[in-house]
């Protein structure tokens, strides 16, 4: 676990090493404490369990899926109390796998330490078995874009940029997510985005850096790589292939990928050598990036260590 949280503070650090040149920019939101969990109770958080008499349910659903909702809750702590959000599993016969797919999902997300990566707070075993995770409460980046249509694109960049942040950081623990996409982002603030939905997530041993599933499952085959239909491998840098979508998505204000086309006919698009075109109004050091995300060999695509700082750079020019 000490792995996980040595790197915690890295990319907040790498901002006071920004070039002279930004150094009187605007201070940007990462650098300032701003982004120190609100959950960070050292006292509170050292257990991965949460006692029901510390959760009071809330009305009205969050979410909801094939597992179960999603509520909003209230965590009360020692010294104070907090939103949160609750993943609830639905009490049924058949659910030993989504419990066992829920508490994988659990185990992954303890595991990680980032600012922007939504926080695990932990498992409450009660009336039903209950992840209790940290609230995001404007909902997931697609939504919230094709809501608010007037968004400045040096907003976007920002939100895209603390994606690759996140990403950065699984890349670093040699973790791959496999179902990164706007949908998968959830808004703090309307500055402030967190990556969530670990469920499809795996960690990689030192020996191998991809992940090979037995075969086609359920997937959301608009953001998955080449690599990943053809030879069902997955890598940190099919991860970034699903960036490149995701990065479209925020650009086309929360338009769906592909749109009209059926999984087969992209798989032949993408074959074919043909790529999404830009977004209305997309920068374009912004659609290069995509499609440099879209490099069609695994090996030649660049992976997050390169992905974030170009972000990074451009997101400083505009910010001028």
């Amino acid at each position: 676990m000490t792995a996980f949280r040595s790197k915690t503070t890295d990319n907040l650090n790498q901002y006071a090493t920004r070039p002279e040149s930004t150094k009187n920019a605007e201070a940007m939101p990462m650098d300032t404490e701003v982004y120190e969990s609100p959950y960070a109770d050292p006292d509170e958080l050292r257990t991965s369990t949460v006692d029901r008499k510390q959760l009071i349910l809330e009305d009205g659903e969050l979410g909801s899926g094939n597992f179960g909702t999603v509520m909003k809750g209230i965590y009360k702590m020692r010294k104070t109390e907090k939103q949160v959000a609750v993943k609830i599993l639905k009490n049924d016969d058949n659910n030993a796998a989504v419990r066992d797919e829920m508490l994988r999902e659990a185990g992954v997300m303890q595991q990680l330490d980032n600012p922007y990566i939504v926080r695990m707070i932990g498992i409450c075993e009660a009336e039903n078995l209950m992840l209790v995770m940290e609230l995001a409460d404007l909902g997931p980046l697609n939504k919230f874009l094709q809501k608010n249509r007037q968004i400045a694109v040096r907003n976007i960049t920002e939100l895209v940029h603390q994606v690759s942040m996140g990403m950065k950081y699984l890349e670093e623990h040699n973790f791959v997510h496999r179902d990164l996409a706007a949908r998968n982002v959830l808004l703090v603030t309307q500055h402030y985005a967190k990556i969530s939905d670990f469920g499809l997530s795996k960690a990689l041993t030192e020996e191998e850096n991809y992940y090979k599933a037995k075969g086609h499952g359920k997937w959301p085959v608009k953001w998955y790589a080449p690599e990943c239909m053809n030879f069902f491998k997955f890598s940190c840098k099919s991860d970034v292939w699903s960036f490149g979508v995701l990065m479209w998505e925020a650009y086309s204000l929360g338009q769906k990928p592909y749109k009209g086309m059926k999984g087969n006919e992209v798989i032949q698009m993408i074959e074919s050598g043909e790529r999404m075109a830009a977004p209305a109004n997309c920068p374009p050091e912004m659609y290069e990036l995509m499609k440099k995300c879209w490099t069609y060999k695994a090996d030649e695509r660049p992976g997050f260590n390169v992905v974030e700082p170009r972000l990074r750079d451009y997101y400083y020019d505009i910010s001028q």
